[in-house]
């Protein structure tokens, strides 16, 4: 589970070493209200994965700040996944897809400072998620699941025998996982393959996932997904330009491809009591209304629109304001209104090689 932190002042980025990388100068006047958090987007570049991180201000703005080295290479194209990076507490957790490793960052009053490196045990990690000292990542290039243990200060342990196996794909090659993340509750991992149109779950004890159970999934090339408050998640459907809503324990569709009129509906977070879908090739942001039986209601087909190559989503923990990553790597702001609806802030320049995670505190 996510944990709500935030700074109050502008985030110094530090390399491992503990050299002085960059800070943003001026402080909190060099923003409207302040710094009241940031926004972490994995560079992927092949030659060295990087974390380039972002100050949020109160009006949800943002600044870029600088980068640090997560000691990992990047694959340099798309991962074609939601969850590349994921956040606990106050340590980051970003996949590098190029060379088959974990890495961890802790975010402390020093700055962002790179703790840990592991290998994934599988082949092209795409997806990773965190809680209460459990971590799982998906590797796409191998069908698999492997888990971690982490302490506070992000150091990083292999769980040993906790690789487990992806619904093979019928047809040949792989089942294109998309991302993986706990439920709420930690009980279960859910996992979505786009080439079987497939939604995985593992029932979790004491940190060690169980075999797959494969659930068929409403729409046509399920994608990113999210949680509401009750723990119903809410699915994105690529193929389709839709999403569904499902409960998880026991596993039953709510709501079935529900369409939005627009094209390659890839990422979707959760805020407010809406799920916000980023459609990629219509530069759009879709709003659907979540009822408290995890139903689904289209709002608007475009409650936002975009630049070019929306790849990515995230949320601020207050569910103020909501991040998208764009395809020349630049990161689009929205205010998020009690209502739900969506204002453009603005855009920050940032430096990305392919879709591969966006995280938020």
């Amino acid at each position: 589970m996510n944990t709500t932190w935030s700074t109050r002042t502008p985030l110094m980025v530090i390399a491992a070493a503990g050299a002085l990388l960059v800070g943003a100068a001026g402080g909190a006047s060099a923003h409207k209200g302040g710094v009241v958090g940031h926004v972490y987007e994995a560079t992927n570049a092949a030659g060295g994965n990087a974390i380039t991180v972002l100050d949020r201000a109160a009006d949800g703005s943002l600044h870029r700040v600088g980068s640090v080295s997560t000691g990992g290479l990047g694959s340099g194209t798309s991962l074609n996944s939601q969850g590349g990076v994921a956040r606990d507490g106050r340590i980051l957790f970003v996949v590098n897809a190029g060379d088959d490793t974990l890495s961890t960052l802790a975010v402390s009053g020093h700055g962002l400072v790179l703790r840990d490196r592991i290998s994934t045990h599988g082949d092209f990690p795409v997806s990773v998620t965190a809680r209460d000292g459990i971590a799982y990542v998906l590797d796409q290039g191998s069908d698999t699941i492997h888990g971690f243990r982490y302490d506070a200060s992000g150091r990083l342990n292999s769980l040993r025998g906790s690789t487990r196996a992806l619904t093979p794909n019928p047809a040949g090659g792989t089942a294109g996982g998309a991302q993986v993340s706990f439920t709420p509750d930690g009980g279960d991992l859910v996992v979505t393959e786009k080439a079987t149109n497939t939604i995985d779950t593992f029932a979790v004890v004491r940190g060690y996932a169980g075999q797959a159970r494969a659930h068929g999934s409403a729409g046509t090339t399920p994608y990113g997904f999210d949680f509401d408050d009750r723990g119903h998640v809410v699915v994105s459907e690529a193929a389709t330009g839709s999403a569904s809503s499902y409960r998880v324990r026991p596993f039953k569709t709510i709501t079935a491809a529900l369409g939005d009129a627009q094209k390659a509906a890839c990422w979707v977070v959760v805020a407010r009591g809406n799920a916000y879908v980023v459609n990629a090739a219509s530069n759009s942001i879709s709003s659907y209304r979540i009822a408290p039986n995890g139903s689904l209601t289209l709002k608007s087909a475009v409650a936002a629109t975009t630049a070019a190559g929306p790849t990515d989503a995230a949320v601020s923990p207050d569910q103020t304001s909501l991040s998208v990553r764009l395809g020349d790597g630049s990161v689009a702001s929205y205010r998020i209104a009690p209502n739900g609806s969506l204002t453009p802030i603005g855009t920050a320049a940032a430096t990305a090689y392919g879709t591969s995670g966006l995280a938020e505190d």
